[in-house]
């Protein structure tokens, strides 16, 4: 799978990139055709404090899977956006089987 990080206007450290890249690439175990992934991180101002944005779109074949998630910490918002993303290859997964 190739995965894409954005981060306008945040320098991203290589621990960041590699907390993403370990999430999303576990997701292979789940349904192992995704064709690539693309991740755009933000960091936003929100009642005086830091809120990190995780968009994530998964491309598979077929469709698009879509997760965004909203967080005061980075690893929780990555966490999050995981696991929803993860929930929806399952159901994707149950579907692409169910019309064979």
């Amino acid at each position: 799978m190739n995965i894409t990080i954005e981060s306008p206007g945040i320098d991203l450290r290589s621990y960041t990139e590699g907390v993403i890249e370990k999430k999303l690439e576990k997701l292979e175990k789940y349904f192992d055709k995704i064709e690539k992934c693309d991740v755009i991180i933000r960091k936003e101002q929100h009642e005086k404090r830091d809120n990190f944005l995780i968009e994530t779109k998964l491309y598979v074949p077929g469709t698009v899977l879509f997760a965004k998630e909203q967080s005061d910490s980075f690893e929780s918002a990555a966490n999050e956006v995981a696991l929803d993303l993860e929930s929806q290859l399952r159901k994707y997964k149950d579907r692409l089987y169910q019309k064979r």
